[in-house]
């Protein structure tokens, strides 16, 4: 192993980390509930550098551990606890090559952050759509590693959707070139697509060329408070006929998600309620009319009782107040307690049951728990989480936790909905996917695998344990 080291050094020089305090902050999950150690810790600056160091590690049987942003919530960028592993981070790769408002597509490397995408488009009069609350941190080859989806996925859908090409080194070394920018392009299986998703156990994604939109230059947001489960349901049924595509996102939040905001100091400018809806619209039409269009959808909704209350903001500030109660959610739930995250979807008509099954299964076997869902309403995605109190200890919450997360599992694979939404599998979920998903897919996905990492030196334990990432017999 020393050797493979002093290769590296040699390779990288100083981005090549061996000193433990500067390779702490690769070596634990952003929540701090797994920790490992490496070998060391690479940041090559050119896909040719980072090449170069997967076939070092390749031609030495080291295991590789990719990792992006490290903003993940499923443990899938973290070494084990061995020291023998290394970990390539693309955060040195910073480069945005094109941005071209003519083929509305911009071309950057993996470790820009989703939010210099957004300015470095805006600056262009166009609209880098990703966007999620760890934006400023999470990185262009994470989002597409994950396949993330957020807030705006309703109207532009998830990475996978935004994504023209890729390039991506792979485990022996070599280099995919497939950074085109082509809308259409049928010559064969879409290698892409294969590897957004893949969590880096397939290829380390070094840049890609995505898709861009009309800037928006018209902007509002609501804020409602709701009685029921169902009228959340109804309130987006009749929301998406009446705005005409101008739905740039569509959030539920808890009753419980934003009484924990307000012991925070942040204020809700609606009555208390059990539920909450977030509606902003955008239009690239100065003409739209999307105040009008919504203060009468909002009266509209007043006098049938689908809401109860609702507020519009007046000005950008106080949109940036009613978008803190949604994006400050992970933090806010972090420091609560013992925060357990489960980020689930099931189709779009069944979110009701899932929010109302949930709450009463919970809370009926677990009186100390907390349920603080929050999430995606119009692609069925929520953010199934709970909160157990510190005083419950650490092991008694962990099993607690356990348990609470194989009760909402149920739920879900019961609506016909999945355990993995946008967050991806990582080492969280592993036994999940192996127990719940199709013989015939697993083993699909395992040939993969096997047939691109025939070693299983990348990212192994993620997605699949180690032992089950060959094909069967």
């Amino acid at each position: 192993m020393n050797d493979v080291v002093t290769r590296l050094r040699e390779l990288l020089r100083s981005d090549c980390i061996t000193d433990p305090a500067l390779a702490d902050g690769y070596l634990s999950d952003w929540r701090s509930l797994l920790r490992g150690n490496a070998a060391c810790v690479l940041r090559p600056r050119s896909t040719d550098l980072l090449s170069q160091s997967v076939r070092i590690c390749h031609e030495a049987g080291v295991v590789i551990v990719p990792q992006g942003g490290n903003t993940g919530l499923v443990g899938g960028a973290t070494p084990d606890d061995t020291g023998l592993q290394v970990v390539i981070s693309t955060g040195g790769m910073k480069k945005i090559r094109t941005v071209d408002p003519v083929d509305m597509s911009v071309v950057a490397e993996a470790g820009v952050t989703v939010a210099e995408l957004q300015n470095a488009a805006a600056d262009a009069g166009a609209l880098f759509p990703l966007s999620f609350a760890s934006e400023g941190s999470a990185t262009l080859g994470g989002a597409l590693a994950t396949n993330a989806g957020g807030i705006s996925a309703v109207r532009y859908g998830s990475a996978r959707d935004l994504l023209l090409g890729m390039e991506v080194v792979l485990p022996d070394g070599r280099v995919w070139n497939g950074l085109r920018t082509l809308r259409k392009d049928n010559t064969g299986y879409a290698l892409k697509h294969l590897f957004s998703g893949s969590e880096g156990t397939l290829g380390i994604i070094t840049a890609a060329a995505m898709k861009l939109a009309p800037l928006p230059v018209g902007r509002e947001v609501a804020f409602c408070a709701v009685e029921t489960e169902d009228q959340v349901l109804d309130f987006w049924m009749k929301l998406r006929a009446a705005a005409d595509g101008n739905v740039r996102a569509i959030e539920y939040l808890s009753g419980s998600c934003v009484e924990l905001a307000k012991r925070e100091g942040l204020r809700s400018p609606v009555e208390k309620a059990d539920h909450y809806v977030l509606v902003e619209l955008a239009s690239s039409r100065p003409e739209a009319g999307l105040k009008d269009m919504l203060e009468a959808f909002l009266a509209e909704r007043l006098e049938d009782g689908t809401i109860v209350d609702a507020a519009l903001a007046q000005s950008g500030e106080q949109q940036k107040q009613i978008w803190r109660l949604r994006e400050d959610q992970t933090e806010l739930q972090k420091k609560a307690g013992h925060d357990f995250k489960h980020d689930v979807a099931v189709p779009v008509a069944q979110v009701p049951e899932l929010l109302r099954g949930s709450r009463a299964d919970i809370g009926n076997g677990f009186p100390e728990a907390t349920v603080v869902p929050f999430g995606h309403v119009g692609d069925g995605n929520i953010h199934l989480n709970v909160v157990l109190p510190t005083a419950l200890g650490a092991e008694r919450a962990a099993e607690q936790g356990k348990q609470i997360g194989q009760t909402i599992y149920d739920i879900v694979l019961s609506l016909g909905g999945t355990f993995s939404a946008e967050h991806g599998i990582g080492r969280a979920k592993v036994g999940l996917l192996e127990s719940k998903r199709d013989p015939v897919e697993l083993d699909l996905m395992r040939r993969i695998k096997a047939a691109l990492d025939e070693d299983g030196s990348f990212n192994p334990g993620n997605i699949f344990r180690p032992s089950q990432s060959e094909p069967a017999e």
